[in-house]
């Protein structure tokens, strides 16, 4: 019989001491107030503030075992035991507090000898399944983090309620013989009233307690409501005209307005249409309510996205003969309704404008015909908008998820994906967990990009994480890329991925180029050659007195572009006016404060820019070092590159595309659209215009610099400067009017510059794979990156010092074969929003087992499997 519910509780856990079996401390990083009991008495808790301050240093030895899947056992109390549910959200009472937690399982016994009941239940409804739970078990152990931080992922966003504490001073309380932090503390609340515990200074909270145990202050817990709740509108009932005779003469014309409009509307509709019509009020409507005329009433109303959006409905094209082959092993591997075939999983390499996108809108037909639900996930938020287009003309039932939508959207969203009201979910990688009751297939397009990986906790990878779901629901699996990453197609020559291939461009967009201006004959040809690609040395450039940003290739090529009404797309990996600034007499680099990196300089608005923290500062007019004036500018970016353009071709339109331009929620829609339909006719951006974008006419792409990722001290940067080359270079000539790129580098010899000038994938996997076994680098490895903040450069040496210590004492007693230790050392970017960065990496075969069980101080961030070592 079920007595006892295990629960996941919503509190941060502070690191760990280690002193006996029986009892376990955790610690907290200041001596603040937030001392908690634990929920059975086996356990003291605090609570740290999580506000990246790193721990102080510890004794040798302190790290002890690992809590990351702990869940608290409580009793179920009989009013709710017919009530209680796997994956519910509920309040709990823990130590002094009550807390919110989900259950994460049922026992007939307890593992603890008292146990606290359960107080409520949040809603009656389950948030998460099993899978769901199973899921983020998984993340959990993976990724090394928290289990209650990976089941926050599946949660629907703005439903978790915390308790807030507010303190007061007691009334009429004598305020002698208090210590100089007490009378601070007393002279602020007597300023500033009551206030929130948690904006109080680290050295004022330590003292609350001792304030609260004299009487001198008073504390109040609130909890505030959810931030998300389904939204209610008010609705106008017709019931009946003929009381309409008793109003004063003066209401009467407006009541038969009223009345005549919800007439025409079946004789209901929201209060707001009245209003707007008839130009009255609330109070107007209760009078009418009074009278018997009408019924004033409420209605949920979905928060949809797509609420306004019309769609043109299409016919899906001819497959070619690679396309068909590519189905034929898809389709027989999904099975039938009848017959549904196994798990499938599959790495889909196509060239850019191969018609992957077709083959992922059959495979999901394929499913909703079975009955069961998909996923589409894509990279950026900037590729949704075309993302849903197209499968918005197959599909009805879709939702959209990312976080630039509102709260209140995704809330929704969420909703109509646990109802079984969606068949196809499309977004960005939180969309992986919408909560499809049946869940058949999840598609990642440009399985390769980075964005797929997480940067803050826990650090999953949506494309590891698609994997395993869809192994644990039996779903197939569609990874989709022109630049497959070198691991995922490591996999597929293995045998652990189905590799499908679509070598040649598709013919596309031929209805589209014969309605404009363009006459091009109907051609019954399928396929399109790659565009051309031009490599220019910028060290020849400047030999031949070129000292412009663009080649005298590129200026001659965009002048015919625009002569021709056609399209292009500037490319550079850097936003801003300059690079960084300088002062030409003593060298001195204008920085960040915070993270010591140089400054951008932004021309809009004439300011520095730091782009890891955000900083802003005004532009100085003279240097702060040497009094000197003659500050010089150095380095391209993308507001440079648009200035520039238009000066050499004052006649162009240009549309800049970046994260300076894209702010709000549907700026990524208003900018594509305008360059769909061709209200500029040069588009200028960064990494945002490299993927996926289907621009039938561009017929030229510019890279400004293909160097800029080339040359940093990262083992993938080859990698990533052959998928960004290529999928750029794949935005040019997706249609019959052809189109070209041109490169411009200082290392035109360079093997990834190379093999994206010829668009060969395999000639560039065989070289980045020799370098990887050579070096053991993944796939040949698995790499952890634990990565320490510190406000002091000395703290951060002396603790990444002390954990290597530990960490090789911890190798010799266990004798895990081939582990390497990297550092420690300053990261890359060694200083980011005023805290420093030490790195220590562990490289081997299973880097894991040598520290799965060890809880780290607050400064520490573990990232699994990284995608990025700067």
């Amino acid at each position: 019989m079920i007595k006892y519910a295990q629960v996941v509780v919503n509190t941060p856990l502070g690191p760990l001491t280690t002193k006996s079996p029986e009892a376990i401390t955790f610690e907290p990083p200041h001596d603040d107030d937030t001392a908690i009991e634990s929920a059975h008495g086996d356990l003291t808790l605090r609570e740290p503030q999580f506000n990246g301050a790193p721990n102080e240093i510890v004794e040798e030895g302190a790290f002890p075992e690992s809590p990351y899947e702990r869940a608290f056992t409580y009793s179920i109390p009989e009013r709710l035991a017919a009530q209680i549910a796997l994956g519910q959200l509920v309040w709990v009472p823990f130590g002094k507090r009550e807390l919110q937690g989900i259950v994460v399982s049922f026992s007939a016994a307890s593992p603890v000898a008292e146990t606290k009941d359960l107080d409520s239940i949040v809603d009656p409804r389950p948030f998460l399944t099993q899978v769901h739970l199973d899921l983020a078990q998984w993340i959990a152990h993976t990724y090394l983090c928290t289990y209650h931080e990976a089941i926050r992922l599946m949660l629907p966003p703005g439903i978790e309620q915390v308790p807030e504490i507010f303190i007061a001073l007691a009334p009429a309380i004598a305020r002698d013989k208090l210590t100089e932090k007490q009378t601070a503390l007393v002279e602020l609340l007597a300023r500033a009233g009551e206030t929130k515990l948690r904006v109080l200074p680290r050295d004022q909270r330590a003292v609350v307690d001792a304030l609260v145990k004299r009487g001198l202050v008073v504390k109040r817990t609130e909890i505030a409501p959810p931030k998300a709740k389904p939204k209610r509108v008010k609705t106008v009932r017709l019931v009946a005209e003929e009381p309409i005779a008793n109003l004063k003469p003066a209401m009467q014309a407006k009541a038969r307005a009223v009345a005549a409009l919800l007439r025409a509307q079946h004789n209901f509709v929201w209060v707001g249409v009245i209003y707007a019509a008839v130009e009255c009020d609330l109070a107007f409507l209760r009078k009418l309510e009074t009278a018997g005329i009408i019924a004033l009433e409420e209605e949920e109303q979905w928060r949809d996205s797509l609420a306004e959006r019309t769609f043109e409905i299409g016919e899906p094209p001819t497959l070619t003969s690679e396309q068909a082959a590519a189905w034929q092993t898809i389709t027989t591997q999904l099975g039938t309704a009848a017959h549904p075939a196994p798990r499938a999983a599959f790495l889909l390499h196509g060239v850019t404008g191969s018609g992957k996108t077709e083959i992922y809108m059959r495979a999901l037909a394929h499913v909703i015909a079975q009955g069961k639900q998909g996923i589409v996930l894509v990279p950026e938020i900037a590729l949704t908008p075309q993302t849903i287009r197209r499968f918005g003309a197959r599909f009805q039932r879709m939702a959209v998820i990312h976080s630039r939508l509102g709260i209140g959207e995704r809330f929704d969203a969420w909703r109509r994906c646990r109802d079984g009201l969606v068949d196809v979910v499309i977004g960005s990688r939180s969309a992986l967990f919408a909560p499809l009751p049946k869940l058949g297939l999840i598609v990642l397009d440009e399985e390769h990009d980075p964005s797929y990986k997480q940067s803050d906790t826990p650090h999953y990878h949506a494309r590891d994480t698609a994997l395993e779901l869809a192994r644990q629901v039996g779903a197939a699996a569609i990874l989709g890329s022109a630049t497959p990453d070198v691991e995922t197609y490591y996999r597929a020559t293995r045998g652990e991925l189905t590799l499908l291939t679509l070598p040649q461009r598709v013919m596309g967009h031929t209805q589209v180029i014969q309605n404009s201006e363009f006459q091009i004959p109907n051609s019954k040809t399928h396929y399109l050659d790659l565009p051309p690609v031009e490599i220019v040395d910028l060290r020849a450039e400047l030999k031949a007195g070129n000292r412009s940003m663009f080649s005298r290739a590129l200026q001659r090529a965009l002048a015919r572009g625009l002569a021709a009404h056609e399209q292009a797309i500037l490319f550079l990996n850097r936003r801003g006016t300059a690079t960084f600034i300088l002062c030409r007499d003593c060298g001195l680099i204008f920085k960040c404060k915070r993270c010591n990196n140089p400054m951008t300089y932004h021309g809009a608005g004439a300011q520095l820019v730091c782009h890891h923290c955000n900083r802003r500062d005004r532009v100085p007019t003279q240097c702060p070092n040497c009094q000197s004036a003659r500050i010089r500018y150095f380095g391209t970016g993308t507001e440079k590159v648009e200035t520039e353009i238009q000066t050499l071709f004052p006649q162009a339109r240009t549309l800049r595309w970046d994260l300076d331009v894209t702010r709000g929620q549907d700026s990524h829609e208003a900018i594509l659209e305008k360059f769909v339909h061709r209200q500029a006719d040069i588009l200028i951006g960064t990494q945002m215009i490299a993927k996926g974008l289907d621009l039938p006419f561009v017929t030229l792409v510019g890279i400004i610099s293909a160097d800029t990722a080339l040359n940093l001290p990262d083992f993938r940067a080859g990698e990533r400067t052959f998928q960004l080359l290529t999928q750029v270079a794949g935005r040019a000539g997706r249609s019959i009017l052809g189109g070209k790129v041109i490169v411009q580098t200082y290392n035109p010899e360079h093997y990834a510059i190379q093999a994206a000038s010829t668009h060969d994938y395999a000639a560039f996997y065989a070289r980045e794979i020799a370098f990887r076994r050579e070096q053991q680098y993944p796939p040949y490895s698995h790499l952890i990156r634990l990565l320490y903040f510190a406000p002091s450069e000395k703290n951060a040496q002396l603790e990444t010092t002390r954990l290597h210590r530990l960490l090789n004492e911890r190798l010799a007693q266990r004798g895990l074969p081939a582990l390497d230790l990297i550092g420690p050392a300053p990261a890359f970017f060694s200083r980011v929003r005023g805290e420093y960065r030490y790195q220590i990496i562990l490289r081997g075969a299973d880097p894991r087992a040598l520290i799965a069980d060890l809880a780290l101080p607050l400064g520490w961030r573990v990232d699994v499997d990284p995608v990025s070592v700067l």
